[in-house]
């Protein structure tokens, strides 16, 4: 077992380089197919936060006249359906296999339904139940195919939203039509050797009210955490998903609403996910105040400690995923920390999904994110008590 002092010098040495990492790897796109990301170098801390996507654009919906709202829903069901969330699991569980973190926040982590045949109508009586897609369930089956083994720790459940789908026309010449279901989902995995408690989750209050007809509903965002201890310590872990930028003040109001849950605070705390508020200002009207916010309250970007080069663009490929490069041109997903110990540095940060190699055998991005992974310096508890030991 290495001591403290080894560990904090192994620290000092990674923040002095820069963004090199310990093994002289760059440590935002580290080569490390086929090792073990989290523990190589012993004991450390990783985590991984990852936007699946949908596999498909549900916005147009939310402006479509009624009485097109089925035929609009229909594409928007196919395009879920040729993004091939099944094997999309299986790129996405490669990833994970790699860096074997010990905690990852998902989001849009969705479950598609079907109605078969159908109350296809808005505001049927008889919700769909028939699961096409559980995002969830995919990679988690997908991890235990490759020997990972993870449970889900925290999930929420944010929009869920059924529409009718056009479908196609009779042999009486009649249109039909099948109601679509999406539950959409933020939700904490932990490795199977983490032991985790205080599972929460929520949804917030500020979000897009939706009308569809006489139906009311509306797109909503949440969170999910646990208690998480890794190597005799504990962390709290949230994973959250917040508004995108065409809704900014509803956006800052879960921004707002998030950061009074985690006011009194105080013990070491891991926050991810995907904050759709862009700092690299590349594209016109992607950054918003809950960056900053999010900072202003305590909260430290891992990205930029110690100092990147790298931009950690995460967002966005073309929505279908069949685009031949990345085009990611956003930082919008992160990995923020609060009260962690103060030997407990960053020593690798890394995109993940943003290689062509790391596309599925039919040629589709794992997601329209990238991923993104940290590792922390994180020596098991041990009988020190000195200064090296106190939180921020």
């Amino acid at each position: 077992m290495r001591t403290l002092c080894s560990l904090l010098a192994v620290a000092v040495l990674a923040a002095a380089c820069d963004d090199r990492d310990i093994a002289g790897i760059s440590a935002n796109r580290s080569n490390l197919h086929g090792g073990d990301f989290g523990d190589r170098d012993g004991p450390g801390l990783t985590v991984m936060t990852y936007n699946v996507y949908y596999g498909t654009d549900p916005a147009p919906l939310l402006t479509t006249p009624l009485d097109q709202v089925p035929f609009v829903a229909a594409g928007v069901w196919a395009l879920a359906q040729h993004t091939d969330f099944p094997a999309r699991a299986g790129a996405l569980a490669a990833l994970i296999a790699t860096r074997r973190p010990h905690l990852v926040g998902l989001q849009e982590a969705a479950v598609y339904r079907l109605q078969h045949p159908g109350d296809a109508a808005f505001g049927g009586a008889t919700p769909a139940t028939a699961v096409v897609y559980d995002f969830l369930a995919l990679l988690v089956d997908s991890l235990s195919a490759r020997g990972l083994h993870y449970v889900v720790a925290a999930a929420d459940s944010t929009t869920d939203v059924e529409l009718p789908a056009f479908t196609g026309i009779d042999g009486a010449g009649n249109p039909t039509f099948d109601d679509v279901r999406l539950t959409d989902r933020d939700a904490v995995l932990a490795r199977a050797d983490v032991q985790f408690a205080n599972v929460q989750h929520g949804k917030y209050q500020a979000f897009i009210p939706v009308s569809f007809g006489s139906v009311q509903t509306g797109v909503f965002e949440g969170w999910a955490s646990v208690d998480a201890t890794i190597h005799g310590r504990t962390i709290r872990f949230v994973s959250t998903h917040l508004e995108a930028q065409l809704a900014v003040p509803v956006q800052v109001g879960q921004a707002q609403e998030l950061l009074g849950l985690l006011q009194s605070e105080t013990r070491p705390t891991i926050l991810v996910g995907d904050f759709n508020s862009d700092v690299l200002g590349q594209v016109p009207g992607t950054a918003t105040p809950s960056y900053g916010l999010i900072t202003g309250a305590g909260f430290a970007d891992s990205w930029l400690r110690p100092h990147q080069r790298d931009p950690g663009a995460t967002c966005c490929e073309r929505a279908d995923l069949g685009n031949p490069q990345a085009t990611l041109n956003q930082r919008i997903d992160f990995v923020f920390t609060r009260h962690l110990p103060r030997f407990a540095v960053p020593l690798r940060r890394e995109v993940v999904g943003d290689r062509l190699g790391d596309r599925t055998a039919g040629g589709l991005w794992p997601s329209d994110h990238a991923g993104l992974v940290a590792s922390f310096v994180w020596p098991p508890m041990g009988p020190w008590r000195d200064g090296a030991d106190v939180a921020e």
